[in-house]
């Protein structure tokens, strides 16, 4: 859950509340992410601490809040070839909000996914593929 102190940062940056959330934790933060989104705004979520987490049914219903649960596996190869696409142009572009803790060759798979597992820095491991 996230703290309250959390909650009244976010609402001095948006006090009209946030109009999209993406939630890699569904379970732990659904009942901060509805008193936070905005009216007619949406959350987006790929992953969940808890497989049935309680949804606050009518704070949601009374902002018309949208839920969206997606796996990456239902994806068709055309959008996550997009998406791959749009993230290395922003990335080109120099995009900041992406942190990247490490870069490793692919032949550095182990390594980089023992770097996830057990992180030591904030930010990504990203695999270098050919040159």
């Amino acid at each position: 859950m996230m703290n309250s102190d959390f909650i009244e940062r976010v609402r001095e940056l948006a006090p009209e509340g946030v109009n999209h959330i993406v939630e890699v934790a569904f379970g732990a933060n659904i009942e901060a992410d509805a008193e936070l989104l905005a009216l007619d705004g949406s959350i987006a979520s790929y992953a969940t601490d808890n497989t049935a987490p309680p949804i606050p049914y009518w704070p949601l219903a009374f902002k018309n809040g949208r839920l969206f649960l997606l796996g990456s596996d239902d994806f068709s190869q055309e959008a996550k070839t997009a998406a791959a696409h749009a993230i290395n142009d922003a990335l080109q572009a120099g995009w900041a909000g992406f942190e990247i803790a490490e870069r490793l060759p692919l032949e550095d798979i182990a390594a980089a996914h023992e770097m996830i597992e057990h992180p030591a820095k904030r930010g990504r491991v990203i695999l270098i593929i050919g040159s």
